[in-house]
């Protein structure tokens, strides 16, 4: 029995406030909302493998709408959220209970609290979690693949990842857990490595000297060099770099233009030096193995090579590329582009560069179906944003995305039919309603933009109108849907 309690209790979940999260996304879906929609093709059967606007399209329940927030809550059912709380509440000072708490105050950083749980419970160093995922609690300082609201980094989350290390945590800093498909990309080292959360706070880095130097497998448990591979694919480099001062391997092309090892890669590329380029595969988005390779190398090499100099801002290495012949708008990971990536990173000498090499900026990858623009805003990279809206030709949804009235009003009068863009498909329109833009719906329907075209889900602008109750939108395109049909 623990000798330390929290009397409040306030952090451990509460079904009430479970019913509440449901009830909340029921409603977002019902008013078309694509991310409430998405969160059912992640964490309910019936929607596995579809897209948001079959969710929107199908409608759902509130009970489905509860199994999904049980899931997102790390547990399989709803059923069994119910009594995982009714497990904290008959044992409030458990072993269990206990771990929650530590959860809790390994999130807030509360050193002083999770040092009280780690002396009166010594066990939940290495315990697992009862959730479905069952991690660790190394899984809870990368902040990624436990549930949802508990994926986050603290300021301080390398004295936090000491602690526990010093507690006997080091012991499974290998662990794999049941997520991202169990095995050797579940361990915490490879969660950190691809985890938003210590980025945005600035800790990444630092937090994988800290699980090196408890232990963790540099280059993963099963020695195929997966953590760089994932931190380069997740687009995260000075992680990448920092897994490299571990004595992570560089042995292939695009890890080391990712890297910025301009020696490797001249080497790569020599014909005669024969370096081999070992095989590997970026996650994220899933990619088919790069194969090993000698000079003269695959083109989805080259190009990979070129992306990740770009996104790294190693403008000398991807000048290097691309005068070796590499294509400029090449995108060997699902369209997306060295041009895309620079974007999203702010990194705007490489994407300078691109440009002056022919990249095209209205290029739309086949993962996220965006342009640089959309990439940039992505990344919330404003003066990037501006710049290319200044510098470079411009896709009219994104103007519109971005609300860019005079830029939208000069692409029109320049080509009238681009009102129904993309392609005579309606988008912009649909967008404009959607986001409760007047002004700028109005400008689209000036140069005759069909308010009756619907989307692959059925919808149409008049629909977003009216699903947010804008009742200046719905007489506006209501008028203007009837001067169509008595044309």
């Amino acid at each position: 029995m623990s000798n330390y309690s929290d009397p409040a209790h306030t952090d451990r979940p509460n079904l009430e406030q479970k019913r509440k999260l449901a009830k909340d996304l029921l409603k977002a879906v019902k008013r078309l909302d694509g991310g409430g929609a998405a969160r059912f093709i992640w964490n309910h059967p019936r929607f596995r493998g579809k897209t948001g606007q079959d969710v929107i399209r199908e409608g759902v329940t509130l009970v489905e709408a509860q199994h999904v927030i049980a899931r997102e809550s790390g547990f399989d059912s709803w059923p069994k959220l119910k009594e995982y709380i009714r497990l904290l509440e008959v044992e409030p000072d458990g072993p269990v209970a206990a771990f929650e708490d530590a959860v809790h105050a390994t999130i807030r950083g509360d050193a002083k609290r999770l040092k009280a749980l780690l002396h009166a419970h010594p066990e939940i160093a290495t315990m697992r979690s009862t959730r479905r995922h069952r991690c660790v609690l190394p899984h809870y300082i990368a902040a990624n693949g436990v549930e949802n609201e508990h994926q986050v980094a603290p300021t301080n989350a390398p004295e936090i990842a000491r602690i526990l290390f010093d507690a006997g945590a080091a012991t499974v800093v290998d662990a794999t857990a049941e997520i991202y498909g169990s095995g050797p990309g579940s361990t915490p080292l490879v969660a950190l490595v691809s985890s938003t959360h210590p980025h945005e706070v600035g800790v990444q880095a630092e937090l994988v000297h800290i699980f090196c130097e408890a232990g963790a497998s540099v280059n993963g448990v099963e020695d195929d060099g997966l953590p760089i591979h994932v931190a380069l694919g997740f687009r995260y480099p000075q992680a990448a770099s920092a897994l490299a001062e571990c004595g992570a391997r560089i042995d292939n092309l695009p890890t080391a233009a990712g890297l910025g090892r301009l020696d490797l890669v001249e080497a790569y590329l020599d014909e005669s030096s024969q370096l081999v380029s070992n095989a590997c595969h970026f996650p994220n988005p899933k990619h088919d193995r790069f194969p090993r390779s000698v000079a003269p190398h695959p083109s989805a090499t080259l190009q990979q090579a070129l992306v990740f100099a770009c996104m790294s801002g190693r403008t000398a290495i991807a000048k290097l590329l691309l005068d070796h012949g590499v294509e400029v708008n090449g995108g060997p990971r699902r369209g997306i582009t060295a041009l895309h990536e620079a974007c999203y990173q702010g990194q705007a000498e490489a994407a300078h560069l691109l440009l002056q090499h022919g990249a095209d900026p209205t290029i739309r990858d086949r993962m996220w179906d965006s342009t640089a623009i959309g990439w940039a805003d992505g990344g919330k990279q404003s003066n990037l944003i501006e710049w290319l809206f200044e510098l470079s030709k411009v896709d009219i949804l994104d103007a519109v995305e971005l609300n860019r009235f005079g830029m939208v009003r000069r692409l029109l009068e320049a080509n009238p039919s681009l009102a129904n863009a993309p392609k005579g498909k309606g988008a912009a329109l649909r967008y404009a309603a959607f986001k409760n833009n007047l002004k700028m719906a109005k400008l689209l329907l000036e140069f005759d933009a069909d308010p009756t075209l619907r989307n692959e889900n059925g919808h149409s602008a008049l629909d977003y109108a009216e699903k947010s109750n804008d009742q200046e939108m719905i007489q506006l395109l209501t008028a203007a849907a009837q001067r169509k049909s008595g044309q």
